[in-house]
């Protein structure tokens, strides 16, 4: 029988890349993070650091395997930080991060959106482009035997013409 420190060390995690999404609306901005099948208690909102709020979930799979992330947004400095809230709806954890000062007009950007935005989209292409790799890898294991078995239909299909249409072309 196996204890809890061997088992601890036979632990497996598969880590993933959350698709988020952020939003601003008059007063504050939100944060959706789509986390499928986490609860609450599987994960932590907290800032670590100023101006960043780090996210993170641990879920177990079975009983050795163990889904997690980590996710870490940088957030306004005009944020009111012991005011940011979470909860969890469905598959989407919603983060509200408050803002001390009301949301400009959308005619006048400023420099502080750009940069939140520029850095969302950051993150979003780079879990796209991880994604995208994952499956490439996948596609990629798959190539090699479905070319062996394509390469042997058209031998074949080419020997089966060959034999069977030679004769007809003699007249």
């Amino acid at each position: 029988m196996e204890t809890k420190v061997e088992e601890t060390l036979n632990l497996s995690y598969d880590d993933f890349e959350p698709f988020c999404k952020w939003t601003r609306e008059e007063g504050h901005d939100k944060l959706e993070v789509h986390v499928q099948d986490f609860k609450m208690e599987h994960m932590s909102v907290q800032i670590q650091e100023p101006g960043v709020v780090t996210i993170t979930g641990e879920r177990p799979l079975d009983d050795t395997r163990w889904s997690r992330f980590r996710k870490q947004i940088r957030i306004p400095k005009d944020t009111k930080t012991n005011e940011i809230q979470a909860n969890l709806s469905g598959d989407i954890l919603h983060v509200v991060v408050p803002r001390k000062t009301p949301a400009l007009p959308a005619k006048k950007s400023s420099t502080k959106t750009s940069t939140i935005t520029a850095s969302m989209a950051s993150n979003y292409l780079f879990g796209l482009i991880k994604s995208a790799i994952s499956r490439l890898e996948m596609n990629t294991m798959l190539a090699l035997p479905v070319a062996g078995v394509l390469a042997v239909v058209v031998a074949f299909v080419g020997y089966a013409y060959k034999d069977c249409h030679c004769g007809d072309a003699e007249s």
